[in-house]
């Protein structure tokens, strides 16, 4: 009978412990809406080699409508067939290319919307002479095109803030420069917003600028960020609702250090670039002017730049004066390969309490989410530790100068996206929940506004 009356007891406590609510630290990890069935597709491309020895590598798109993929064909076959008859004669090393790549990037937002950066860059011997864009955002349930006069209505006051920001940002490239100051006063005139090219990321309305139009002889894009919470009051009913992505979705942040590195680096963005992905690379600041052609397609295919310090040494091991000299040289790097300096730093092996005594004046991103990468993991395992370890706001570690990332990376943002995760750009992560990044200060991730380490 006491045997009964304690089984009953401990069945009635268990009860009452599983009605008990979870407590914070042991709360349940958010799950978003898994990837909507409008929001796929899938790219491919196609190789041409010229008499001349040239190449026209023209990407493709298949998505859930048809027509969607008749429009971006018809701009990219137009642009084949105009650029690829232009291209010089290539040498036979790789380094002496003649090429034009012509690519498709998508992005989506909300449940419904879906942005398309469609890109000609034009390069020889792996300098950009040369860029083309068209931008297009559809709603990819019944072909609707977006246009900007669609997400803000005619007396919105997003006009006059686009207009001070298309101004400051483009005014800010190349900062040893003059801008056309003429050039730059039709950019923000209202009829020539209304007509920028644009596209709508996980939290984000980009607006991308031609650096030629103000700076000669500069190919880059000039991009130009707003992010949604300081313009979504702003914004019509429906783009309101369409770039609600906090409700639909968790969130994190690719993040890949120690390049750039001519071959890993190259497929990586590929990845990105098949899976809808954009993504933050800290870069090593001695590489960048060897590797100068890919930070720029870094930083023109949407991805997020910082620097990774001058070089890889262990900060514990250098002189004071040697640790403040970085930023200086990591800026004027930055600048001659993308026209802006680097956002933020990351230091190599995590070592900032170093880099912060010295009063450096980087903010310092770490990361909460390790995927050894580094280790030579398969892509299996790579998996597996995010799927075992991912939380809403985790900013993740990779590293794009490993054989096996390229790889792991699109396994990963695929099934991030598949299983409700909206991947941002480290300035997305923390401008979703209004965190400004500060000097001297540290941040591992950020989930409502939360930028600690995470407890295990």
């Amino acid at each position: 009978m006491r045997k009964r009356t304690r089984l009953l007891a401990l069945l009635l406590a268990l009860t009452l412990l599983a009605a008990l609510p979870v407590s914070a630290g042991a709360a349940a990890k958010k799950t978003g809406t898994p990837l909507q069935d409008c929001h796929k597709v899938t790219l491919t491309h196609t190789d041409t080699t010229q008499e001349n020895k040239s190449v026209v590598r023209v990407w493709s798109a298949k998505t859930a409508l048809p027509e969607v993929d008749e429009e971006l064909d018809a701009i990219t076959s137009a642009w084949a067939d105009e650029i690829g008859p232009t291209l010089p004669k290539a040498a036979n090393k790789t380094e002496k290319n003649s090429r034009v790549d012509i690519e498709i990037r998508y992005s989506r937002t909300g449940l419904t919307w879906m942005s398309f950066v469609l890109q000609a860059r034009t390069t020889y011997h792996r300098k950009l002479t040369g860029q083309a864009i068209a931008t297009r955002t559809f709603d990819m349930t019944t072909g609707e095109r977006i246009r900007l006069t669609d997400i803000f209505d005619a007396d919105s006051e997003a006009w006059a803030l686009l207009a001070d920001s298309v101004r400051e940002t483009c005014a800010g490239y190349f900062p040893d420069e003059e801008a056309d100051e003429a050039a730059l006063a039709a950019l923000c005139a209202r009829s020539a917003l209304e007509e920028t090219e644009f596209s709508l990321h996980g939290m984000s309305l980009v607006l991308h600028i031609p650096a030629e139009k103000l700076y000669p002889e500069h190919f880059t894009l000039m991009e130009v960020t707003l992010f949604y919470p300081d313009i979504r009051p702003m914004m019509t009913e429906k783009a309101q609702e369409e770039t609600d992505n906090l409700t639909y979705y968790a969130t994190c942040a690719l993040t890949f250090d120690d390049g750039p590195t001519r071959t890993n680096t190259t497929l990586v963005l590929q990845s990105l670039m098949e899976t809808g992905s954009r993504a933050t690379f800290f870069v090593i600041g001695n590489r960048i002017k060897t590797f100068a052609d890919l930070v720029q397609r870094e930083h023109d295919e949407g991805h997020a730049i910082g620097t990774h310090n001058w070089t890889h040494a262990n900060v514990t091991k250098i002189s004071a004066a040697n640790i403040r000299s970085m930023p200086k040289k990591c800026r004027a790097a930055m600048i001659a390969a993308i026209g802006i300096p680097e956002r933020y730093d990351r230091v190599p092996y995590g070592l900032y309490p170093q880099m912060v005594k010295n009063k450096v004046g980087w903010s310092y991103i770490q990361w909460s989410l390790d995927t050894y990468d580094w280790r030579g993991r398969k892509t299996a395992t790579v998996l597996k530790t995010v799927k075992d370890q991912i939380d809403d706001g985790d900013i993740i570690l990779c590293h794009d100068i490993k054989d096996n990332t390229p790889a792991s990376a699109k396994a990963v943002a695929n099934w991030l996206q598949e299983n409700g995760y909206m991947l941002l750009t480290v300035d997305e992560l923390m401008a979703k929940d209004g965190v400004r990044l500060e000097p001297d200060t540290v941040y591992y991730r950020c989930k409502d506004g939360d930028t600690s380490k995470k407890s295990r």
